[in-house]
């Protein structure tokens, strides 16, 4: 399978997964869904892939750009008890800005709640190896507070994550260990950097004294694949048990974004980004102010290369008060506009996937063609220098056959596969969103607002069309 194929299936696999948290797919009452939550790099997707025993990737170009939210699940032997959970993209993240993760969280957390679909707990991944507490992590906890506004987290729990090999062997071939001695240093420090972690209250100190539950992942630290997946399973047992005993309320960030209908900067969470934002965007006019000042007198004094560097500084400037103003304006968005705006990046995704399969095939059509006129050549070329068809001729003639064979193979492919994208459109973009659209749906309504049924109506029906292609490899049922 080729990147443009493995993408395609990707893409439909995902939206498939999550399903099971819009409310599309609807669950036993016994079935969970646990949230995995942690800074980028805490190890997240390999302890859902342990768990879950699926292959957690993140996949090629156009598909790891999609969301950064995706969902897995496990069947617990003996039990016919469905476990979903959902990796969630980390905050303080390099690559995308708070603002972008917290509206992917609140469109899918939002539509759960809004079709009835409950988060039954939080699993939160903290790295071992961290030094200190830095500003990612601290900032990662700050907001799994602002979106739980739980008064008790005993359906939490906190990981640690990578510990280190309790011993080593040595390389020699003696079989002997290294320095075990400095080994146990080493662990007695971690030990010690995990007790100030859970006891002081900056830290996840307010966590633990609230009730959350400290495990360490994978403790010993061995690469083992059945290990880590009972670690991993028996960090979620304890939720389950929990979550048996008390259901967990839910989260502020949905109540916020369903019930009282505020905008993504209403919500606690994101009053904390508006906060950060505006700091932000001080600091930079202040900056821009310096420049400016800079600037005059360097031109007063014609200082040219100084100037240039400079106006370099303060276009950066510019561009990241710029920025700032455009996040500002995401914090305005509603549960309708963040549904629109995924919906969007689904749609835009699978045009760009469509796009790349029409070139693709275009290419090996041309190269087919090329091919087919090139062995055309060959066998009258031959066919003029002998009267004859030799057994050697005949030989090179089934070679080349066998190229152009080859290619016809790699085309025919390449349609099935764009025809299969085409088919599961219509499931992805009408199975994915139609859940996120029910709980925008339900949202209004919760708000005593009139709606017109028809458009959510209508969806339904097609969900219940496609309902054969979604049914089949998930736990619950489509509705």
């Amino acid at each position: 399978m080729d990147i443009l194929s493995s993408t395609a299936q990707q893409l439909t696999d995902q939206a498939q997964r999550l399903s099971a948290i819009t409310g599309l797919v609807k669950s036993s009452p016994r079935d969970r869904i646990f949230l995995v939550m942690g800074k980028t790099g805490s190890g997240k997707s390999s302890f859902v892939a342990r768990c879950t025993d699926k292959d957690v990737t993140v996949g090629h170009g156009l598909y790891s750009c999609t969301s950064d939210i995706d969902a897995y699940s496990y069947i617990i032997p003996g039990q016919n008890r469905c476990i979903h959970l959902i990796d969630t993209p980390g905050f303080n993240d390099t690559n995308r800005s708070d603002i972008e993760t917290l509206s992917v969280l609140a469109s899918y957390l939002g539509a759960s709640y809004a079709n009835g679909v409950s988060i039954h707990g939080i699993i939160v991944l903290h790295p071992i190896t961290d030094n200190r507490m830095s500003g990612t992590s601290m900032r990662n906890v700050e907001m799994i507070k602002k979106m739980c506004g739980w008064t008790s987290y005993e359906n939490l729990v906190v990981a640690t994550t990578m510990w280190p090999p309790r011993y080593s062997f040595s390389n020699s071939g003696s079989g002997s260990y290294l320095d075990t001695e400095s080994q146990d240093q080493d662990r007695a420090a971690l030990e010690k950097r995990e007790t100030e972690l859970f006891t002081e209250e900056r830290f996840l100190g307010e966590l633990v004294a609230r009730g959350a539950r400290v495990f360490r992942h994978n403790k010993n630290g061995r690469r083992d694949a059945n290990e880590e997946m009972f670690s991993a399973r028996q960090i979620v047992s304890h939720l389950i048990t929990e979550s048996d005993t008390s259901m967990p309320p839910a989260l502020r960030l949905q109540r916020e974004i369903i019930e009282e209908r505020k905008t993504l900067g209403e919500t606690s969470a994101g009053m904390a980004i508006a906060g950060d934002l505006y700091k932000a965007r001080k600091e930079h006019e202040k900056q821009l102010r310096d420049l400016e000042e800079d600037l005059k007198g360097q031109l007063a004094q014609a200082d040219a290369s100084h100037v240039a560097e400079l106006e370099d500084l303060k276009a950066d400037i510019q561009k990241k008060l710029k920025k700032a103003e455009e996040e500002k304006e995401s914090l305005r968005k509603s549960m309708t506009e963040l549904h629109e705006e995924e919906e969007r990046a689904w749609e835009e995704k699978i045009q760009t996937l469509d796009k790349q399969f029409r070139e693709q095939i275009a290419q090996k059509e041309e190269e087919l063609e090329e091919l087919e006129d090139s062995i055309r050549e060959i066998r009258e070329e031959t066919m003029s220098m002998s009267s004859r068809w030799s057994f050697e001729a005949d030989k090179e003639y089934e070679g080349h056959e066998n190229i152009v064979k080859a290619a016809r193979e790699e085309v025919v492919q390449a349609k099935d596969a764009h025809e299969k994208l085409k088919a599961q459109t219509g499931n992805i973009t009408n199975g994915l969103a139609n859940g996120m659209a029910a709980g925008v749906t339900t949202a209004i309504v919760t708000g005593g607002m009139l709606l017109d049924l028809r458009y959510s109506i209508s969806n339904r029906l097609i969900v219940a069309m496609d309902s054969h292609v979604w049914g089949s490899s998930m736990c619950g049922h489509v509705e």
